[in-house]
């Protein structure tokens, strides 16, 4: 078994001389993160664990990075209690993030995400099939009546934020009047689980935290008021029948599922449509047989996940799949995107192939922390691409894509095409 304390890392392998720090320092750049798929390629000849100056340890193997995810000891906060998160008390998003689910352990994340979970089952994500329909529809008209004659439409403003954000402010309670306005500031808070964002950065994530953290404290209030049948007034009434979330908890939760509920479906579609029209023979063969459209979404999930990675810290010492032991109190960062390209489980890993048949994605994590909406966010994307190979015959980049400038929540923030 080998201790990382006592590794000597080596740097010669897959023809490479550079150290993993080096790489991975490339990822957080807007110029590697335009080759991020070579740079995964180049620290996978050095292995599936990196010791790294930048943020601790890289773990980047599938098998890895899915022992991670599962494994008990792995935690969000440090033995101590301490948040995993950095000077905590110098930025209002920061402890706004660090009260929801995302960030939390058990017994406390066990208790949360009970409360929540009914409205994401199975049965009750398909359950939202018809109002997802309906809101797509409206919708897609409007994307093709913009569309007509040749015009130049943003994929990203006209479906792949306006559909995800409808469909979680209805769930919530949130009028379909407010919802345009939430976009940028969920893109500032986003800042808050860089490995290395700047004091720019997170003062926008503080004042988008604050402008949250205001709106729905003011939508509780109104919903005490007045309850209405949406997962807002669940909330409460569980918080005041059972005292099972303080105020704290639940303005922190409705936080956390109205920005995760539309920021991954966002970008999963987003970065979808990117991956197909870069690969004109797999959306040829998508238009040719859509009954693989759920493979098709795996494999988007996979090729361009919209995560690209998460961090954990060790609350004890734990043994991963190859015998590496990973000490007590040790800085994990989860790289998923470069575990969803493991040539160690992944053909091909650089290739996009919709009918791939091997592991599943770790796209949405694993364990305790697995995402909530996955299923929610599989659905829209899988109503979103049948419906745009149906309605549009045609379609093509009209213009290069704008990605977002961070690395960790991954998408674009314009993709303009031509549909016809």
């Amino acid at each position: 078994m080998r201790d990382w304390d006592c590794l000597t890392m080596v740097t010669d392998v897959d023809r490479s001389d550079r150290t993993a720090d080096e790489i991975f320092a490339d990822v957080l750049t807007p110029q590697g993160r335009s080759q991020m798929g070579a740079l995964y390629t180049e620290l996978h000849g050095l292995g599936e664990f990196h010791r790294s100056r930048l943020v601790g340890r890289l773990v980047t193997g599938y098998r890895a990075a899915d022992a991670v995810l599962r494994h008990p000891a792995a935690r969000r906060n440090r033995p101590d209690g301490r948040s995993i998160l950095p000077r905590v008390e110098e930025h209002s998003s920061r402890r706004l993030i660090g009260r929801t689910m995302l960030m939390v352990d058990p017994p406390d994340h066990t208790r949360l995400r009970r409360l929540v979970s009914k409205a994401f089952t199975p049965r009750s994500v398909t359950g939202l099939a018809p109002a997802i329909t309906e809101l797509l529809t409206s919708q897609m008209d409007d994307l093709a009546e913009r569309a007509a004659d040749g015009a130049v439409v943003d994929l990203m403003a006209g479906l792949a934020f306006r559909l995800p954000v409808a469909v979680i402010g209805r769930m919530l309670g949130v009028p379909a009047a407010e919802q345009p306005g939430f976009q940028q500031m969920v893109r500032d808070l986003n800042a808050v689980v860089e490995p290395l964002a700047d004091s720019g950065d997170l003062s926008a994530a503080d004042v988008a935290a604050d402008a949250l953290e205001a709106y729905f404290k003011d939508l509780v209030r109104e919903r005490r008021t007045r309850p209405c049948e949406d997962l807002t007034s669940a909330l409460i009434s569980a918080r005041d029948d059972d005292d099972r979330l303080s105020e704290n908890e639940l303005v922190a939760t409705l936080v956390q599922l109205f920005t995760a509920g539309f920021e991954t479906t966002t970008n999963l579609i987003g970065n979808g449509m990117l991956a197909l029209l870069e690969n004109p023979d797999q959306l040829a063969a998508l238009r040719a047989d859509p009954s693989m459209m759920a493979s098709a979404v795996e494999e988007m999930l996979r090729y361009d996940s919209p995560v690209q990675a998460s961090s954990r810290v060790t609350s004890a010492e734990i043994v991963l799949p190859d015998g590496t032991i990973v000490p007590e109190n040790r800085f994990l960062l989860v790289v998923l995107g470069a575990a969803n390209h493991d040539p160690r489980v992944f053909t091909e890993p650089q290739r996009l192939i919709l009918r791939r048949a091997e592991a599943p994605p770790l796209s949405f994590g694993n364990g305790i922390h697995y995402c909530l909406g996955a299923g929610l966010a599989r659905l829209e994307a899988r109503m979103v691409f049948t419906e745009l190979l149906r309605r549009f015959h045609t379609i093509e980049l009209a213009g290069p894509p704008e990605r977002q400038a961070f690395m960790t929540i991954w998408g674009l923030s314009r993709l303009p095409l031509r549909m016809e």
